[in-house]
Formats: C-alpha cells, structure tokens, sequence
C-alpha cells in the first residue's frame, strides 16, 4: 500500500488533427506540426492563412495550460489580436 497525498494522472493524449473531420485533406497536408499538434505562430495562428487553433491543440507551443479553460485568459487576447489583423488584411 502507497500513501500519498496527490496522484498525477498522465494519460498521454494526444492531438489528431486526421480526426477533425471538416478540414479538408488538402488543409492537413498544408499544415506544419510539432510531433502530432499544429505549430503556431504567437496568435495561435498555423501554417494555413486564417486557420487558428487553441485549446489542447494549442498546448505544445504554448503549454499545458492551454488544456484548460484557465487556459483561455492567455489565448483570448492574443487570438482575437491575430485574427482582427487577418481580417482588416482580408477585408
């Protein structure tokens, strides 16, 4: 028997961006990763023009928190900067 007072769960997740569906094959293979998660630049913005990712995608350029809805207060600002931009470029 072990006492403790904490367990870690590490349950090694991982990101599958095959398993999202409603992006086309030819948006997979434009996308540049980091082992099995999309690289993004400092708006959470990836290798495709306007395609952005947050969330547990997000987590291996910016961290695990990004795992977790505290996650957002950093993402927030930093993703609605990057895609303000896009869109006064686009429009």
């Amino acid at each position: 028997m072990v006492e403790t007072e904490h367990v870690l769960a590490a349950t090694g997740y991982r990101a599958r961006l095959e398993a999202l569906d409603f992006l086309a094959p030819a948006i997979l293979a434009r996308l540049t990763r980091t082992g099995s998660f999309p690289r993004l630049d400092a708006g959470f913005g990836s290798s495709v023009p306007g395609l952005y990712f947050t969330g547990f995608a997000a987590a291996a350029t910016f961290g695990p928190l990004l795992r977790f809805t505290c996650g957002a207060r950093f993402a927030k600002p930093r993703l609605a900067a990057a895609v303000g931009a896009y869109a006064g470029k686009a429009g």
